[in-house]
This record gives structure tokens, sequence and C-alpha cells, in this order.
């Protein structure tokens, strides 16, 4: 395996633990923290509001300063932070410790997340939306197995008390400590943390150039209104299936880790889609998201509810890889950590906004469907919006360079 597949794996391994376990325990944990406080959906979910904000703040610096400095120095920091503060959900009393413990979770999580987005873009080319793909495996795997793995964990006896939501999370980052950063520094060594060299210095323009197109404007509206959808239904889920359908929180759990594990074929079919069709397979996508949110109104058990946890899953999976892809695809490798970074910071805004909108809606109304009916409209304008982004280094560079290697020659054949 050559060292940049290696590459990938350490991508997957800090995925799995320092973005994935966090990210995806803390919903299942929402209807045992309400039973003890007694909060709303609005204030649970508010967490992951306070998370995504400041994540969008610290992806533009991180963004930055991936252009200019090792990504080494960088990972090894948003892993200390996102372990620290799982380990702090034990200290959580209130509303105000637990919006903080998401303020620093957030900025560890994208730290992380743009990371290893622009590591594993830089090291491949025309394999680049297959190769993050696989990366972002970690994402659906490290969902699966925590989201499974977190109703047992809390009646976890040890000794004479069990390990509760607080033990259950602090437990978790034995992944950052043991596993997952030790085998990032093992594997990512310097040469590997450096901006590969960029094959056509005439190919793309500096980062004011990025900024000024029309296709920077359109992407950023495009991922801020899938990542308001993408949270928004990311953070309910749970509480969607546990409470409004009455599968029960171990049931919900498990068929959010189906979705997790579906997701899976989501990253690796939706890269290759990618990078086939650019900016139109991400439209797909979409709209695909937009289907899977319509289904939710009326599935409340058999083939709805699976064709909803297929289509949540799919386009779940395809949402996560569309912002490296689209960012060289569009714009070329040159500026790429500050494009995926701002980029992110766009989405993750999204992130922000979508789980306590919904949260309101479902307060007020008592009901999902409406919020349901409007996450499929917003869903629906990202994809009109990324139709509208032209790929121009993926048309000029990437599909150009492969229609030449598969065009056959139009000379005769040799007798």
């Amino acid at each position: 395996m050559s060292d940049r597949w290696w590459v990938v794996l350490a991508a997957f391994l800090c995925l799995v633990f320092m973005f994935a376990v966090p990210t995806f325990m803390v919903p299942v944990l929402y209807s045992p923290i309400i039973d003890e406080f007694g909060w709303s959906r609005t204030q649970v979910s508010l967490f992951a509001t306070v998370k995504f904000a400041s994540g969008a703040i610290v992806g533009v610096m991180f963004g930055f300063l991936l252009d200019r400095m090792s990504i080494r120095k960088i990972v090894v920091t948003s892993g200390v932070v996102s372990g620290l503060a799982m380990i702090a959900f034990l200290g959580i009393d209130s509303l105000v410790t637990f919006y903080a413990v998401g303020l620093a979770l957030g900025m560890g999580a994208i730290g992380i997340m743009i990371s290893m987005k622009v590591l594993v873009s830089r090291s491949f080319r025309e394999r680049q939306g297959f190769a993050m793909g696989m990366a972002l495996l970690g994402t659906s795997v490290g969902g699966a197995f925590i989201r499974a793995l977190t109703p047992q964990l809390l009646n976890l006896e040890i000794g004479s008390r069990t390990l509760g939501w607080r033990g259950s999370v602090a437990l978790m980052s034995a992944g950052v400590w043991f596993v997952a950063l030790p085998t990032f520094l093992w594997i990512v060594r310097g040469d590997l943390s450096q901006p590969a060299s960029v094959p056509d210095p005439k190919a793309d323009g500096d980062f004011s150039d990025v900024l000024r197109t029309p296709t920077f404007w359109m992407l950023g509206l495009a991922v801020l209104l899938i990542g308001f959808v993408d949270q928004a239904v990311a953070q309910h889920f749970v509480l969607f299936l546990d409470k409004d359908v009455g599968l029960g929180l171990a049931a919900a759990a498990g068929a959010a880790s189906i979705a997790s594990l579906i997701s899976i074929g989501g990253k690796v079919g939706f890269g290759w889609f990618y990078d086939k069709l650019s900016v139109k397979g991400v439209a797909v996508c979409y709209l695909i998201m937009a289907l899977s949110v319509l289904i939710a109104i009326p599935a409340q058990g058999g083939l709805l509810l699976g064709a909803l946890v297929l289509t949540r899953g799919l386009s779940h999976g395809g949402a996560i890889v569309d912002i490296p892809v689209m960012s060289k695809h569009c714009f070329g490798p040159k500026s790429l950590g500050r494009t995926i970074g701002l980029l992110t910071a766009f989405v993750t805004l999204g992130f922000a906004a979508g789980p306590p909108t919904i949260g309101y809606l479902y307060d007020t109304q008592g009901t999902y469907r409406y919020a349901f009916m409007l996450l499929a409209a917003v869903a629906v304008a990202a994809g009109l919006a990324v139709l509208a982004a032209k790929p121009v280094y993926w048309e000029t560079h990437i599909k150009a360079g492969h229609d030449r290697k598969t065009t056959p020659s139009t000379a005769a054949p040799a007798v």
C-alpha cells in the first residue's frame, strides 16, 4: 500500500474517534439528558448550535493556517481539545456547562474535519472523490458503532454505580488518546503534512481570485443550506424515532446506526460519482436528501421507515464528501486549505442553525410535520444553488485529462 493510502487510514481513524464519536454520541443522549434536567428539545439541540457556531469561527482560521503550517500541529491541537472536552462531560450540571463543553467540542471537531479533508485532497488528484469517501468512512463507522454502543454504556455498572451519560462520553475519549493521535503521528510525517505540488501553477489563482467568483458564493449558499438540513435531521433523528415514531431509545439508536452503515456506501459511491459528474453529482445527492425528509413525514414503520433509513444514510454520506471535491474541482489545489476552511465555515453555520430551528418548530407545534416540509424545500434550494457553480478546474484539468487517456487513437493499426 502506497504512502498516500496510509494517509487515508490515518484520516479514517482520526475521523472515527475525534469527530464521529462525540458528534453522533451526544444526540443519543438527548433523551436521558431531558429526563434528568427537564430541558426542552430546543434547549438540548442548542448544544449543537453552540458546537457548530464555534466550529464555524475556528474553521476559517484553520483553513488559513493549513496553507501555511504543518497539519500535524493542527491535528494534535484539535485532538487534545476534543479529548479534554469529552472528559469535561463529567462536570456538566447546568445549561451553561453543557453549552461550554459544546463550544470546546466544536473547535476540536471542525479542526479535525478540515485537516483531514485538506490532507487527503492534497494526496490525490484524479481519484480525490473516491479517496475522500474512503477516509470519511470514519464518520460512518464511528457513527454506527457509537449509536449502537451508547445505550449499553448508559447502564454499564462500575462498582455500585452505572456509568450514565456523563461517564459514557468521558470513557470514549480513550480512543483519542490511545488510537487516533498515536496512529496519526506515526503515519503522517513532515513530507506528507505539507502542501502537495501544484502540477500547473497557472491552473488556479490566488484565494482573492476565488472570493471574487460567483461560483464560490453559490457553493457557500449551497453548503450552508444543506448543512441546515443535514444536522437538523441528524440531531433530531433519534428523538424523532424514539418519542414520535415510538420505537424506544434502543431501537431508535439501532435505526440510526443502520443509517450510518448505509452512509458508508453513500460516501464511497457519491465520491466516485462526484469524480465523474462533479457538481451535477452533488446536486443529485442534495435532492435525495430532500426526498428522505419527505419520506419521514408519514414514516411510522414498515417499508417507509426502511426507505427513510436508506435515503437518509445515502444522502448524509454524500453530503459529507462534497466540500473538498467541489473546492478542488472549481478552484484547483493552490488555495485548497483556505477554500475548504471557508466553505466548511458556511456549512457549519448551517449545522448550527438547523437543529434549534427544528426544535423550536416542534416545541411550538407539537409535531415535526411542518419542520420536515421546510427542510425538504431547503434541500431542493441547495441542489439548485450548486448547479449554478462552474467546475472549471475539473473540466479543464481532471476531466479533460481523463478524456485524453480514454479516447481511442484514430491512427491506423499496425500490421
